[in-house]
C-alpha cells in the first residue's frame, strides 16, 4: 500500500509491478490493463493494438541453437510465421534485442503461444507484430505489439514508452519452484532428525505435519532478505507444537482465557483448510475464527474445547473482543492518520501485526476512528496484518483505493479480501459503491 498514497494524484501513467516483483513498468491510464496466469496485457482505448508482456526464469524460456540467448524458436512461439526480421535493442539499461513480423497464433498448443492465444481480436489469420527479447540475469522478458498496420504509427510511439520505462529485478526472487527447494533444503538443513519432502500442492511435509507455502512465499516476495529467519521461525514452532500433549492442546479456559483473540480468514481458507475450528461466515466472503495467542504464534481453538469450557460460539466471541482491545491498548500500536486541511480523512496501521484486520470487528476502534471519518466509513482488509480506513466523502480517490486493495490481495500473505466494507455503529457490511 506503499505506493497507493504516491499514485492518488497521479492519473495520467499509471505505475505496475509484475508477479514475483520480477519488473515494473507504466502505461497510459487510457489503456486497458488485464491479467491472465502473470501474463500482463496492455490494450488501446479503441482495442486496435495490443502489448503482452510475461517474464520467464530464463532456464524454462525455449531457447534456439543460435549462439545468442537472446533469440528463439519461432516455431515454438508462434504456429505459422513470415517476414521475421531482426531489430535493434531498446535503449534500456537490460540487454534485449527486437523482431517484427506475421504470425498466425493458435489456441492450447504450448504455454508459450498459450500467452498470446486469449488476445482480444484472436483469429486464424496472420497478424502483424513486433517482439522483443529483455533479459537480466535469471530473467528473461518477452514482450509482443500486436497491431493494425494502418494504425501502427498511432500506438507505436506508446508502445516505446511502455517499453523503455520497463525495469527488471537485479535480484530476482526464486519462481515458486525453486523456492519450495530451497525451503526442503533449509527444512533438511536445521531440522535432520525431522523427515521432510515435497508433496504435490505447493506443501512441505514436515514431520507430522503439511505446510502450505503459499503465506511463506508471498512474504519472501515482500522481505527476501527474512526468508531463512521467517522459515527457520516457523518450522521451530510447528515442531514445538507437534510435541504438545493434552495439557498445552486442551488447555482449562482459565489458562487461556486472557489470549484468546478473534482473527479473520477467508472463507475459502477456513472451509478448505479449517473446517473443523470454532468459526462462523461473515461479510465480503470472510469467516470470523478464533485463536490463542502465544508468544511467537497462535493456534485455532477446535470445536471440541467449547464443550470442555462449557461456553457457546457467542460467549468466545465476547471473550475475543475484550481481550482485542486489551491488546492494542498494552502494545500502544499507533495509527497513521492521512489528512487534508478540513482535517484527517484516511487512517491506516503505523505497522504490521497479526490481529491488525481484525480491529474492524473492535467497538473501541469503531468509536476512536469516527472521530477523525465520521459515523460511517469505508475499510480494506486485504491481508490480515494490514486495516486501512478510510473517510466515505473522498469519493474522487475511492475507486482507486478499492483498485489498490485488491491489488494488494493478490499479492500479501494471509490475504483476506479484495472488497472494501462499510463500518458503522450497526456493524460492518460489504461496500458495493464501486463494482
Amino acid at each position: 500500500m506503499v505506493n497507493l498514497l504516491s499514485e492518488l494524484h497521479f492519473n495520467q501513467w499509471v505505475n505496475y509491478t509484475g508477479p514475483a516483483n520480477w519488473y515494473s513498468l507504466s502505461y497510459p491510464s487510457s489503456w486497458v490493463k488485464d491479467e491472465k496466469d502473470g501474463i500482463l496485457q496492455l490494450s488501446s482505448p479503441e482495442g486496435n493494438a495490443t502489448l503482452t508482456i510475461s517474464c520467464h526464469w530464463k532456464s524454462l524460456l525455449p531457447q534456439s541453437n543460435c549462439e545468442s540467448n537472446l533469440q528463439i524458436d519461432f516455431d515454438q512461439f508462434f504456429v505459422k510465421h513470415r517476414n521475421i526480421q531482426r531489430r535493434g535493442p531498446l535503449a534500456i539499461e537490460h540487454e534485449s534485442i527486437g523482431y517484427s513480423g506475421e504470425a498466425i497464433i493458435q489456441k492450447h498448443t504450448s504455454p508459450w503461444k498459450e500467452s498470446l492465444s486469449w488476445l482480444p481480436f484472436f483469429q486464424k489469420h496472420w497478424h502483424h507484430w513486433k517482439l522483443w527479447l529483455i533479459r537480466e540475469r535469471s530473467i528473461q522478458m518477452v514482450a509482443t505489439f500486436f497491431y493494425d498496420p494502418q494504425f501502427h504509427e498511432d500506438f507505436f510511439e506508446t508502445v516505446q514508452r511502455i517499453l523503455h520505462s520497463i525495469q527488471l529485478s537485479l535480484n530476482p526472487a526464486n519462481p515458486p519452484e525453486l523456492f519450495a527447494n530451497e525451503v526442503l533444503y533449509l527444512a533438511q538443513k536445521k531440522f535432520p532428525l525431522v523427515k521432510s519432502h515435497l508433496i504435490p500442492g505447493f506443501r512441505l511435509n514436515f514431520g507430522e505435519s503439511e505446510i502450505n507455502l503459499t503465506n511463506f512465499y508471498r512474504a519472501y516476495l515482500a522481505t527476501p532478505e527474512f526468508f531463512e529467519k521467517n522459515i527457520t521461525t516457523a518450522l521451530a514452532t510447528i515442531l514445538q507444537i507437534n510435541e504438545w500433549g493434552d495439557a498445552q492442546t486442551e488447555p482449562d479456559l482459565s489458562q487461556v482465557q486472557e489470549r484468546i483473540m478473534p482473527i479473520l480468514l477467508s472463507r475459502e481458507s477456513w472451509e478448505n483448510n479449517f473446517p473443523n475450528f470454532v468459526g462462523e461466515s461473515w461479510v465480503a466472503n470472510l469467516a470470523i475464527l478464533y485463536v490463542v495467542d502465544e508468544s511467537n504464534a497462535y493456534w485455532y481453538i477446535h470445536d471440541k474445547l467449547l464443550r470442555k469450557w462449557n461456553i457457546d460460539r457467542e460467549q468466545l466471541h465476547q471473550i475475543a473482543l475484550k481481550n482485542l482491545d486489551r491488546y492494542f491498548d498494552s502494545n500502544q500500536i499507533e495509527l497513521i492518520c492521512m489528512s487534508r486541511e478540513d482535517g484527517p480523512n484516511m487512517i491506516i496501521q503505523s505497522k504490521p501485526d497479526a490481529y491488525n484486520a481484525s480491529q474492524v470487528l473492535s467497538k473501541s476502534f469503531y468509536l476512536q476512528a469516527r472521530k477523525f471519518l465520521g459515523s460511517e466509513f469505508l475499510a480494506g482488509v486485504p491481508n490480515r496484518d494490514f486495516l486501512l480506513a478510510l473517510s466515505l466523502s473522498e469519493a474522487q480517490i475511492i475507486e482507486k483505493i478499492q483498485h489498490n486493495i485488491a491489488s494488494d490481495y493478490l499479492t500479501m500473505d494471509h490475504p483476506l479480501t479484495d472488497q472494501l466494507l462499510v463500518v458503522t455503529a450497526d456493524g460492518v457490511s460489504e461496500y458495493c459503491g464501486v463494482s
